[in-house]
């Protein structure tokens, strides 16, 4: 009778030992560090609400966060499609300012209505 104990811990001892044999890996390496990401240098003013062809005028209304330094006359604004982001238009800003509107001539391309204005940062 004494040979079925020493049996039966003869065949436990692999299920006890087994899990030991994992525990003494090396770990893996720590992923590399990523780099943060840059805020973009193109700044939202606004949306493109109206457009004179005829006339080479567009009307933006403006972002509540506007940057005050795109809206000075003469300051160049790009108008891109609101679904691809393609720029459809370059437009010089205006001295036509009132609330939350902002007048801007048409230097090129082909503006629309809900084209989204941006301004390249300095």
């Amino acid at each position: 009778m004494n040979i079925r104990p020493a049996l039966l811990l003869l065949l436990a001892a692999p299920l006890f030992l087994g899990g030991c044999a994992g525990g003494f890996r090396d770990p893996a390496p720590p992923p590399p560090p990523r780099e943060p990401l840059n805020p973009s240098p193109r700044l939202v003013v606004g949306r493109i609400i109206a457009v004179d062809a005829e006339r080479g005028f567009a009307v933006i209304e403006l972002a509540g966060d506007a940057p005050r330094a795109a809206l000075a006359e003469g300051e160049e604004l790009s108008a891109r499609s609101f679904a691809d982001l393609r720029e459809t238009a370059r437009l010089l800003a205006a001295r036509y300012v009132r609330g939350r509107t902002l007048g801007a001539t048409v230097k090129s391309g082909r503006p629309t209505p809900g084209d989204e204005v941006v301004w390249a940062a300095p």
